[in-house]
This record gives C-alpha cells, structure tokens and sequence, in this order.
C-alpha cells in the first residue's frame, strides 16, 4: 500500500473578495489522520486539521460492506446520497463532529464547500488468515472441497480438526506430523491413522471434535489410533473462524466543490488512508 500512501498533496487555495479582503482556504490535510466512523447505510470517513480549525468529511450512504476484500469499489457523488464537505469553524472541532448520532451545534461554520461530483475510489489490501501458521499455501487450493481456500481455512482436510493441532506441538521447528506415515501430513489427510475409517467419522461421542474420543489413553485419540477402527458417520462440519484485516485508502477523482461564490475542481484528490480499517474474526460453518 505504500504507492498509496504517498500520493497525499497539500493544496493552498487563496480566494479574493469583493471588498477586497483575502480568505486563505488550507485544504491543508496532508499530516491529518483519516478516521471513521458509522455502519452499512451510513459511512463518514473525514479528517480535521486542528491547527486552523477545519475539516474535509466523505458520507457514503451505501448499502454495500466496504473494504472486504482486495480491490476498488467505487461510487458515485450525488446531492442526495453520498456527499463531500469541507468546512472551516470557529473553534476546535472532535470526531464526535461527524460520530455523534446528534450532531453537535457548536462549533459555528464559517465556510463551507460540498462536493456533489465525482467518483470516490475505495482501494482495500485485505489480508484473509486462519491463524495456522502456515506461511506458503496455495491461494486456489481447497483440499476439501468446502468453499474456503486452505489458506484461510481453520480445517483443511475437513476431519473436524483443527489445522493448527494437526500440524503437531513442535511445527515449523520440525515438518508436519504424519501418523500413519503415508507421504500426507495429518492436516491434509482424511485418514490420519490410516486404519479406513474417516478421521471425521472417528468420533464417538458425535460432537464434532475427534480430539476427546478417546479408547486408550496410552495411545490418544482415536482418530489416530489404528487399533480402534469404530465409525460413526458425522453430520456436520464444525463452525470455522479467520481473521480479514484490511488496509484502505480514498481517492476522489474529478471531484468538484462548490459554495454559493464558486466552484474549485480537483482532477484527483486523495482523501487519505487508514491502516486496519477492518480488523475482526469472521465465524463460519461450512456446508456439510
């Protein structure tokens, strides 16, 4: 995200007036943090320079998740849904500005411009992640078959256990563990004990967790027992979960601001970025 991050300009507006005063106008955001706040429906990313009491603010009233995934979503600016506006004030202004369900009445406005033309551009780098420590996995390979890529998939082999238990206490210090000895590790091998019988199936208590059937304790579970060859046949997979963290940025190409004295145009204007701007545990449980 780097190429991203640095396209940041300061742009210095001077705007004359008829009684001949001058406003200077900053669009000085260039060492501001872009922040945000709200939910689908209703998105305000904005950012505040304190030193001259101003604030560019982006409201996006999309119905659509944003940065959930690697790529561009963009949208368009209209007067109804999602608007741009820049704002000067005459005192300090907080997040709770733009965060506060009932918008505060102080600090006064004393410029302002909205933007109702332009295309906002929304790039993600979303990182998707099952915790595995698996560092190299095929992005297309999902060995079993349940729509979820090995590289985020909490099970890979879809036993009902866990990947990262499969791989043995002391990997990556020493290669994936391999009960049964037949060239497969345990996480990518339906088989582990390599006795016929499906390591999901070997699971006697039938609550989706191989791990505390256990027949010989001497041995440990059954499922990597090749002694203890009972079956009974799962019914479903366990829930999943993986981690999406996500790094954003804003763009805003041809975007066109305007107050009742003039109209200012800006080919490209980059609002900024934010690292993490999605950090959370998605839960999911396969179709069986």
């Amino acid at each position: 995200m780097k190429n991203i991050w640095g396209l940041l300009v300061t742009i210095f507006l001077f705007i004359g007036c008829n009684d001949g005063d001058i406003i200077i106008t900053n669009f000085d955001f260039q060492d501001a943090t872009l922040q945000n706040c709200g939910e689908v429906g209703g998105y305000v990313f904005f950012k505040i320079n304190p030193s001259v009491n101003e604030s560019i603010s982006l409201l996006l009233q999309v119905n659509d998740e944003l940065f959930i995934e690697t790529g561009t979503q963009s949208f368009e600016l209209s007067e109804t849904t999602n608007t741009i506006n820049y704002r000067s004030f005459d005192n300090v202004i907080t997040s709770d500005y733009f965060c506060n369900p009932v918008p505060p009445t102080n600090p006064l406005t004393i410029t302002e411009y909205l933007g109702y033309s332009g295309t906002v551009n929304l790039i993600s780098e979303t990182v998707l992640d099952d915790n595995d420590n698996i560092e190299e996995e095929i992005s297309t390979l999902d060995t079993d078959n349940d729509g979820l890529p090995n590289y985020y998939d909490f099970d890979d082999d879809g036993d009902n256990v866990a990947t990262s238990v499969e791989l043995g206490p002391d990997y990556p210090r020493i290669p994936p563990r391999d009960t049964d000895g037949d060239g497969i590790p345990d996480y990518l091998d339906n088989d582990d004990d390599g006795d016929g019988v499906l390591t999901i199936n070997e699971d006697t208590n039938g609550n989706m967790n191989p791990l505390d059937d256990v027949s010989d304790i001497d041995v440990g579970a059954d499922y990597l027992n090749n002694n203890i060859t009972t079956s009974t046949p799962a019914t479903g997979y366990r829930e999943h979960s993986y981690n999406r963290t996500s790094d954003g940025a804003i763009i805003i190409n041809d975007l066109t601001l305007f107050n009742e004295d003039e109209e200012l145009t800006f080919e490209v204007f980059n609002l900024g970025a934010i690292d993490n701007v999605r950090n959370e545990t998605i839960l999911i449980t396969p179709d069986f």
